[in-house]
């Protein structure tokens, strides 16, 4: 597949994604941070989530504010094991893409595939995870570049009475055949939930980004990018919840044009067999 020219000026200035939003979704910080459970022999699993959302700014961008509705459907299908009691580990391939209404510039989609190898210690979670992936201009439309991501984490959970936080520490270096999108990237993150009643809680992942990117036109380039959010979790089974949200995002850089507001509001229906 050819690199679509369209999206290299875009791409040369964020870096990161087509929409320049937090890399670190919902979806991907439940996949880091939980654990592995342990079973006696591999086990298959699909796990996705489908979530239609409005945001203020579709294009993430600081001067050209434009609303619009997206829906993202986002699937992966996993392979878990355990090496040991405490070494598990986690083969899985994943796809998602983000399809707007109007705002079509800012459709883009991600096909990756990875795997990661957590050790358990004394109730933390150290995990080192290996992903490679594929950035597609458009719903998989033509391949915009490739990336090596190579990453390390430490996670674990604290439990006061019917509520969980879950803090998450993560650094990622980023390889990639588009030089402005090599980089690397720190985020802290604090999962919180607090249960109602057996079915229904309330939700919340505060995070914190920071980017350092190293290569072509980004070369010096650093972001920070802070996220708040809060929501109502409805559990119809232990494996399938439907999660209302309000997220407010800002990123902050030493490149004007590359700072933005957004606020998010939506349902995501989430899913696991």
């Amino acid at each position: 597949m050819r690199r679509s020219r369209s999206l290299l000026p875009i791409f040369g200035l964020l870096g990161a994604s087509t929409a320049g939003a937090a890399d670190l979704d919902v979806t991907e910080f439940k996949t880091i941070a939980a654990p592995v459970p342990y079973t006696s022999t591999p086990t298959w699993s699909v796990v996705g989530s489908i979530a239609p959302t409005f945001t203020d700014n579709a294009l993430f961008s600081r001067d050209n504010r434009k609303s619009d509705v997206y829906y993202v459907p986002d699937v992966s299908v996993r392979l878990d094991g355990n090496l040991s009691n405490d070494l598990s580990y986690r083969l899985y391939a994943r796809a998602q893409y983000e399809a707007f209404s109007r705002e079509k510039d800012g459709n883009f989609a991600v096909a990756r595939m990875g795997g990661r190898l957590t050790q358990n210690w004394d109730g933390w979670r150290f995990s080192a995870i290996y992903e490679h992936r594929y950035d597609f201009d458009g719903i998989y439309r033509d391949l915009a570049f490739t990336s090596d991501d190579v990453m390390g984490s430490v996670a674990r959970d604290f439990r006061f009475n019917n509520a969980t936080f879950s803090p998450l520490l993560l650094l990622t270096y980023r390889f990639s055949d588009l030089a402005e999108a090599r980089r690397w990237r720190f985020d802290a993150v604090l999962g919180i939930e607090v249960k109602l009643d057996s079915k229904w809680s309330i939700v919340s992942t505060p995070l914190f980004e920071a980017y350092w990117f190293t290569d072509g036109l980004n070369r010096g380039r650093h972001d920070q990018l802070y996220s708040a959010d809060v929501g109502l979790k409805y559990n119809f089974a232990s494996n399938v919840s439907l999660t209302t949200t309000v997220l407010y995002e800002a990123r902050t850089s030493n490149v004007p044009l590359r700072r933005y507001r957004d606020v998010r509001i939506g349902p995501r229906l989430d899913f696991a067999f």
